[in-house]
């Protein structure tokens, strides 16, 4: 299903882009949008392939005049066959959790990484103190954004986005966060201490992955 928002395809998700290698000469980026992350990318690699597979014909339309090649269409239906042992980096923006199988797409994609290919992705954190506190209300509310987008069909948190990248053969790298904002989660933390002391839970390890609202992971191919 497509969101109808401009916007939710139009940005440039920097936390991610950084984590692209400097020197790749093939990227892929899954879920590229209107392609912004890869025309920044290409701003300082102009020399790298850079192809995107992008759902909302819309979206694909603007990131064709922006990236080397765009595949209007589903990640299961793309073939990226003739890129095996070719590709630098694939990147999810956004997007394990909006697939039936993330396992399979994630390990089908990781085995046309080159030797020591890495593998980037941005992935909300049902943990998040806002989900955390609507469970304990009772309530699970789809949205248009956040970690309940309507559109979700997967729900992570770090131990389990670390095994989904194990699953499919990668060794994590690095582990990047985006934080909610500043005070945000506090006063909520804060009412929760009783009750973490009493079952047991470590207070500061709660607050810090409760924090957090999406996690970036990189990930590596063995060899190199």
């Amino acid at each position: 299903m497509e969101n109808q928002d401009p916007d939710y395809y139009d940005h440039v998700n920097w936390a991610l882009l950084r984590q692209i290698p400097a020197g790749a000469s093939v990227v892929v980026e899954v879920g590229c949008g209107t392609g912004r992350v890869g025309e920044e990318y290409k701003k300082l690699n102009p020399g790298c392939a850079y192809y995107g597979i992008e759902l909302s014909s819309k979206a694909a339309a603007l990131a064709a005049g922006r990236l080397d090649m765009v595949f209007c269409g589903t990640v299961e239906s793309v073939d990226l066959g003739f890129l095996a042992g070719k590709i630098d980096c694939v990147v999810y923006g956004d997007v394990l959790e909006h697939l039936i199988d993330p396992w399979a797409v994630l390990k089908g994609h990781a085995d046309l990484l080159k030797p020591g290919g890495k593998v980037a992705a941005c992935i909300p954190n049902v943990l998040s103190w806002n989900v955390v506190f609507g469970l304990l209300r009772g309530q699970w509310t789809y949205t248009d954004h956040g970690q309940l987008d309507r559109t979700h069909l997967r729900f992570f948190t770090l131990p389990t986005m670390q095994d989904l990248f194990a699953q499919a053969g990668l060794t994590v790298d690095n582990i990047g966060a985006l934080h909610a904002p500043p005070g945000e989660a506090d006063a909520f933390i804060e009412a929760m201490k009783p009750s973490l002391a009493a079952l047991g839970i470590n207070q500061e390890a709660f607050a810090q992955h409760t924090g957090i609202s999406q996690y970036v992971l990189v990930g590596s191919r063995p060899g190199a």
